[in-house]
């Protein structure tokens, strides 16, 4: 195949690099990341999105701590595993800033026999306004972790917390798998 016929290639199964990086140049894209995640990535990408947002602390803050949480989400629970190397958790994280907001967005493989669990979790949090929050949020710290838990739903709850929205996705991708997206929005 000749790079003529590459460009002029209409077939549906190639990645169209080009439009992708044009929706990448349309917004303002602070990250985009899909990959292993490691605690010195973390901290790289947590130093890029603070410089980026410099301009107004509060949104920083908030962005930041949104992040942290997400990215952490990744380590601990994806079940994507890079094979290479330390068999880092996998996932993937963009941060965009929109006109009167930023926007997280989140995902990671999740075992399909937790999705009732999450949900619940998830329309548990939905459900409660900001001070209910802060009381669900001391009640989990307070109780026993869950077995495939190191937060017990702290996270959601945190960035609950902190966002001015918050959805969730889910896919299911086979037998096993589902994919698991947060979208959250701050506004700016």
């Amino acid at each position: 195949m000749t790079m003529a016929d590459t460009l002029t290639s209409s077939n549906q199964e190639n990645f169209d690099f080009f439009n992708h990086y044009s929706l990448l140049s349309k917004e303002r894209v602070i990250l985009s990341y899909k990959g292993p995640i490691t605690n010195v990535l973390l901290s790289e990408f947590g130093k890029d999105v603070r410089q980026k947002l410099q301009g107004n602390k509060k949104v920083s803050k908030k962005v930041f701590s949104i992040f942290m949480e997400v990215t952490q989400n990744i380590l601990f629970y994806s079940k994507e595993v890079n094979h290479f190397g330390n068999k880092d958790k996998v996932g993937t994280i963009v941060v965009v800033e929109l006109k009167d907001h930023i926007k997280i967005l989140s995902g990671n493989l999740i075992i399909r026999k937790s999705i009732n669990s999450l949900l619940k979790k998830f329309d548990a949090i939905q459900s409660l306004d900001r001070e209910a929050l802060r009381a669900y949020k001391r009640e989990l710290r307070d109780a026993p972790s869950e077995e495939e838990s190191r937060g017990a739903g702290i996270g959601l709850v945190q960035i609950a917390l902190v966002s001015d929205e918050i959805e969730a996705s889910i896919q299911n991708m086979g037998d096993e798998f589902a994919f698991f997206a947060l979208s959250i929005k701050v506004k700016s």
